[in-house]
């Protein structure tokens, strides 16, 4: 597969263009132009849904993806880096499912040696023919291959096996389940595991982490891995004779900072480790916490309340928090309450830009925000929640870390 300089400076050209209409204007003129026409369209359609995933990758003007879906289901590039740093360089990896290859170019840029397959000719030619204008190709070999069947003749050894299993049926309906994603990893585990000491699996971020911890033998440890506060994915590691170690919350911002939170899965219960509000009204403590998705996902309430013992719930249902300490390591949205809104101000703000979080209330964000003609943006918050029993709004001001 190869994308020849005139096919590059089209595609540059016409980047910010709309590709339906480009579509329309350039339909049947391949030979005319020299180029295919078709390709080039679905490069820009491709690289205008992927630019914010994979931006440094896609600063080289010869990459290739080899269609939309692959641009949609594409590990974005901060996340490929932190499932880098999880393993030790110079490693030997095998990717049994690598689509575009975010993961395996990134692994090869750190120091690994990966061989990747991928059942797909179109994306293992891609992925063959980016590592090549990347410079590597002596580290990352490509096979065109089913890799259960690939497993179930190979004799090598490697120090890590990633899988990123496909969770889109074939009508295109979503999957969570282990079971339900191609290949089944569980169900060929034991053939997997000959063949190395520790499995990496990417999986939905709606699993179940008890279920997981439960039911996956060899479990090491869970990370729920987050980017700018939304749950991503659940990579599970497996390793052979390892004690199940907890759970690790990461959460990676705009600038690819990574920040963690531990926690064990307890089973205490909510109400015997947290503090709930006992003051009349919000407005009487100085800040409010949000805790991001991962902590969300895996209730880690008592080593929430153990690392930043002075946090008030704002409601048994409401997974707010609030403090007159400023904790700038909170894992999730720190921000400094400015006032408390009635029906009479939150008409006032018409039109005001305004992001609007509501939890535990009457309404949903959208319909606050169509209600009060309210338009998302800035770093001003609207809370709608549940406090002490009553629903209330909230301004608060983003803080930044």
């Amino acid at each position: 597969m190869e994308i020849s300089e005139k096919t590059v400076n089209f595609i540059k050209e016409h980047l910010k263009d709309d590709p339906n209409g480009l579509r329309l204007k350039y339909s049947g003129k391949s030979e005319m132009m020299d180029i295919p026409i078709d390709f080039a369209l679905l490069q820009i359609e491709a690289r205008r849904k992927a630019q914010k995933k994979i931006p440094t990758y896609l600063a080289n003007p010869f990459f290739i993806i080899p269609d939309t879906l692959a641009s949609e289901q594409a590990t974005n590039e901060t996340i490929a880096q932190f499932h880098s740093s999880l393993v030790k360089t110079g490693s030997r990896i095998l990717d049994l499912t690598a689509g575009l290859g975010i993961d395996d170019l990134t692994f090869a840029k750190n120091g690994m040696t990966v061989t990747a397959c991928e059942i797909d000719v179109k994306k293992s030619e891609a992925l063959t023919h980016n590592a090549g204008i990347l410079g590597l190709k002596e580290r990352l070999t490509v096979i065109n291959t089913d890799s259960m069947d690939f497993v179930s003749k190979c004799n090598n050894h490697y120090d890590v096996i990633f899988s990123d299993p496909a969770r889109r049926s074939t009508t295109g309906r979503r999957l969570h389940a282990l079971s339900d994603c191609q290949p089944d990893i569980l169900k060929g585990m034991d053939t997997i595991m000959q063949l190395t000491d520790r499995l990496l699996i990417k999986s939905s971020p709606l699993l179940d982490l008890k279920l997981i911890r439960d039911t996956v033998d060899n479990l090491n440890h869970i990370y729920v891995v987050c980017h700018k506060g939304e749950c991503k994915e659940v990579l599970i590691d497996i390793r052979k004779g390892h004690d199940f170690s907890g759970v690790t919350v990461a959460d990676i911002d705009s600038k690819g900072i990574i920040s963690t939170f531990e926690c064990h899965l307890s089973p205490t219960s909510e109400a015997s480790v947290l503090k709930y509000a006992d003051r009349n009204t919000p407005m009487d403590y100085r800040y409010l916490y949000e805790p991001n998705a991962g902590i969300m996902k895996t209730g880690a309430w008592e080593e929430l309340s153990q690392e930043f013992p002075d946090l008030w719930k704002a409601d048994q249902n409401t997974h707010l928090f609030f403090s007159d300490t400023l904790f700038r390591h909170f894992p999730g949205r720190t921000l400094e309450i400015l006032s408390r809104l009635d029906k009479k101000t939150l008409k006032a703000m018409k039109g005001k830009k305004c992001n609007i979080v509501a939890r535990n209330y009457p309404l949903s964000a959208p319909d606050i925000a169509k209600k009060y003609s309210l338009i998302p943006g800035d770093t001003t918050f609207l809370y709608a929640m549940r406090y002490k029993g009553t629903p209330i709004c909230l301004l608060a001001e983003s803080i930044s870390k």
